[in-house]
């Protein structure tokens, strides 16, 4: 099912639902908008720091057809381990944080045609503008630690595990086949909108105010981000 259901949040917000089949096409992900729940079947891959450098720093092509078969990725680790020889079983599956790999996205979606990346917490709003608003892509959000292995129990057979000899097993590309993957937060959508930016402010109220006569950080000194509102990123 490709369309969208709705169900409605604890304070009576209508949140819409998509289940959605990979390869997502174009217009899967330009009906979609931030604050849609959506659930993934079909096969992702993941990428992480050596994968996005391995293949996007240094030019070397992927195992996969990205644009056509895969092109869902995930900015995940699973905890998974070698069984056997070549087979491969995943028990927990949890994104990391989004924002680090921001840099990546514009060679990511212009080159392999990537529709829906699945990271934690999302990226700047700067980055959905300039490039997932471009490429008609999407990004999703994890909702928390404590979903890791909901998300695990998604994830029906390993395909297969790429430059584990390069990169070692956990920052290898591991192409997972799932179904029903989710909940997952449309945080960025094609038309350049977070939301976690529209809601920052009612966020950072009672953050704020948690912070509020705090000493400062002993080791502001040496430049690291002290201002909570940032810190949400």
């Amino acid at each position: 099912m490709k369309g969208g259901d709705e169900a409605s949040a604890p304070d009576g917000t209508a949140i819409r639902e998509f289940h959605l089949t990979v390869p997502v096409s174009e217009a899967d992900v330009r009906q979609l908008r931030v604050g849609d729940v959506v659930y993934l079947s079909g096969p992702i891959f993941t990428a992480r720091d050596g994968v996005y450098n391995h293949m996007l720093g240094q030019g070397h092509e992927p195992p996969i057809d990205i644009r056509n078969e895969c092109n869902v990725t995930t900015q995940s680790s699973p905890a998974g381990a070698e069984v056997a020889p070549g087979q491969f079983e995943v028990a927990s599956l949890q994104a990391t944080a989004g924002f680090r790999y921001a840099s990546w996205m514009e060679p990511l979606l212009s080159r392999y045609g990537v529709r829906a990346v699945i990271g934690k917490g999302g990226m700047p709003e700067e980055t959905y503008q300039t490039v997932f608003k471009k490429y008609g892509a999407v990004c999703l959000s994890t909702m928390g630690y404590g979903l890791g292995a909901i998300y695990g129990r998604a994830v029906k057979r390993v395909r297969a595990v790429y430059w584990k000899e390069e990169l070692g097993i956990s920052e290898a590309m591991w192409v997972l086949e799932t179904e029903r993957l989710g909940p997952l937060l449309v945080e960025g959508d094609a038309e350049g909108n977070s939301f976690f930016g529209q809601h920052a402010a009612e966020l950072d109220e009672p953050l704020m105010a948690a912070y509020e006569g705090l000493p400062k950080p002993l080791l502001s000194r040496l430049g690291e981000e002290s201002d909570p509102r940032r810190e949400l990123i």
